[in-house]
């Protein structure tokens, strides 16, 4: 049984992905764990100034590590969700180092969207990771 972990940020990419991982814990009767990072590298000096911002995206994050299990559960699997806090890419490293990942799937940048997320992260997470890592497209 593998132990796969889906790093999710709403984006179509990373839905790409969940299903990806979703598809593989079917296959193989692996474990599925979602992350989310509630993103904390910006500027120390805003953090307070940002907090009801941060509580309304916590929010959101929740709400998609929700729907991650719903979609996971429809299909038989049973998916354990987790919000972390700071750098995305260095909190979904550090996810997979911890939970003992065996495989990582993200979604790619399509190249179309500007937007910051995972996709802008792929490549950092992909050339650190301690493990497997799928990119979806």
């Amino acid at each position: 049984m593998s132990r796969i972990l889906v790093a999710l940020d709403g984006s179509p990419g990373s839905e790409k992905a969940l299903q990806v991982a979703v598809k593989l814990a079917q296959q193989n009767g692996g474990q599925v764990m979602a992350v989310t990072v509630l993103d904390r590298s910006g500027d120390p000096h805003l953090e307070s100034a940002a907090e009801g911002i941060k509580a309304k995206v916590r929010s959101h994050l929740e709400e998609i590590l929700q729907s991650a299990a719903n979609f996971a559960r429809s299909r038989g699997v049973r998916l354990t969700p987790v919000l972390r806090e700071g750098h995305p890419a260095e909190a979904v490293i550090a996810c997979a180092e911890q939970e003992g990942a065996e495989i990582l799937v993200v979604g790619g940048s399509n190249g179309k969207d500007d937007r910051p997320g995972l996709g802008g992260t792929a490549d950092q997470i992909s050339s650190h990771a301690p493990c497997t890592v799928m990119i979806v497209k």
